[in-house]
């Protein structure tokens, strides 16, 4: 479906998140979050069901910008089990976080991918479904109505930890539109989200199952080289695809044979919103920010290839998170100055790809595939004939 082009906007559609906010806001079922020609969700208005409250915008976060802090500590963190860390998203951080609420009988929310045709945020509240959350997931989460859920919790005086994209956390504070004690936030460090449509049509590529919890997806995997591998059996499967518990051929990729992580490292399917957002930056709207610590000095002394996270603790309430689970984890203080050097995302937004347009025209006609083909020949004929062969005259001359 296509987006109204002449609905009254809640924002700037060019500066709309997709945080769902206003979708939670609006009392009257007036808002549907619709999908554009691209897969990405913006926020509707049935003008039928519009009483004008302005709820909407009152819960808008890019109309009332949320506080953002400087981190006042840094850390890096590993978890100390190596089974634990083979299947978390880097060090595991934020696994530890989770346990630490669950155990004091609060309230976890995060993103799922267990059904991979619909990534999407659900309420934990036992350690067993911790599970369902681990791992990375490069696209955006559908929020639907977690943060009505959210604000009932809290409201029943539980301990809340909720963790998503920086837009997503502070989607959550602009709906709750006032402070709550024992609300704990985390955000991602983000480098911009394809959308649901993208990923579920590159998973048809590689099979035709219709089931999406018999497919698991990861995007991530450790010691197992580069490129996309699909084989069930090795158990470090951490970037491709593959159906769970099903035996399946081995499939392997180079990262730019697939469409959609092709486009996802070339900045070329993110929303607009993405290319100039205000959370890329060393300032937070969190109370603690998680993320592989790129660029970790070799003094840190963490065995290489089973990922360290990067925790930043930007308010008070973190801190006492944190030193929760400072004496669980493997967990050494750094310069917060050494993170935001390593990792780009806490220093500006990702670039738009020069090929976006071209995308933008070529993907709701011609496909994922062939418009991210068309749209990438370029960098894909650098990356498979103009490096290597840099590579190899260097090594024919004796240059390191």
């Amino acid at each position: 479906m296509h987006l109204d082009k002449t609905m009254r906007e809640i924002c700037p559609m060019v500066q709309c998140t997709g945080c769902s906010a206003c979708y939670n806001a609006c009392r009257h079922q007036a808002i549907n979050m619709t999908e554009n020609e691209l897969g990405h969700v913006y926020p509707q208005i049935d003008e039928d069901k519009c009483v004008g409250c302005n709820l909407c915008q009152m819960s808008c976060p890019v109309v009332n910008k949320p506080l953002l802090r400087y981190p006042n500590f840094c850390f890096a963190v590993a978890l100390l089990k190596d089974e634990d860390l083979k299947f978390s998203a880097s060090g595991g951080a934020s696994t530890a976080l989770m346990r630490a609420v669950i155990n004091e009988n609060g309230i976890v929310y995060g993103c799922t991918g267990e059904d991979v045709f619909h990534v999407h945020h659900i309420r934990v509240d036992s350690l067993q479904d911790i599970e369902r959350l681990r791992g990375s997931k490069y696209v955006q989460s559908e929020i639907g109505l977690i943060y009505k859920s959210v604000l009932a919790d809290l409201n029943s005086d539980k301990t809340v930890l909720f963790t998503g994209t920086p837009c997503q956390v502070a989607g959550l504070k602009s709906f709750l539109r006032k402070d709550y004690p024992k609300l704990i936030t985390s955000d991602l460090v983000c480098h911009g989200v394809p959308s649901q449509k993208m990923l579920t049509e590159n998973i048809h590529y590689y099979t035709s199952e219709s089931d999406g919890k018999n497919i698991k997806v990861s995007f991530r995997r450790k010691k197992c080289g580069s490129g996309v591998n699909t084989k069930l059996n090795s158990g470090r499967i951490e970037f491709g695809w593959f159906l769970r518990n099903q035996p399946y051929p081995d499939v392997n990729r180079k990262f730019y044979d697939d469409s959609y992580m092709f486009g996802f490292l070339q900045c070329l399917t993110f929303r607009d919103s993405c290319y100039t957002c205000r959370y890329a930056t060393s300032a937070r709207c969190s109370d603690i920010t998680l993320a592989d610590f790129w660029g970790l000095g070799d003094d840190a002394n963490y065995e290489k290839g089973k990922g360290v996270s990067l925790c930043l603790i930007n308010t008070e309430r973190g801190q006492s998170l944190f030193d929760k689970v400072r004496d669980k984890v493997n967990a050494q203080e750094r310069d917060v100055v050494e993170a935001i050097i390593g990792n780009g995302q806490l220093q500006k937004p990702s670039d738009k790809n020069n090929a976006h347009a071209l995308f933008r025209c070529l993907y709701p006609k011609l496909g994922l595939k062939v418009a991210i083909e068309k749209s990438l020949k370029k960098e894909k004929f650098k990356l498979i004939v103009i490096q290597p062969l840099k590579q190899n005259i260097k090594r024919i001359i004796g240059w390191k």
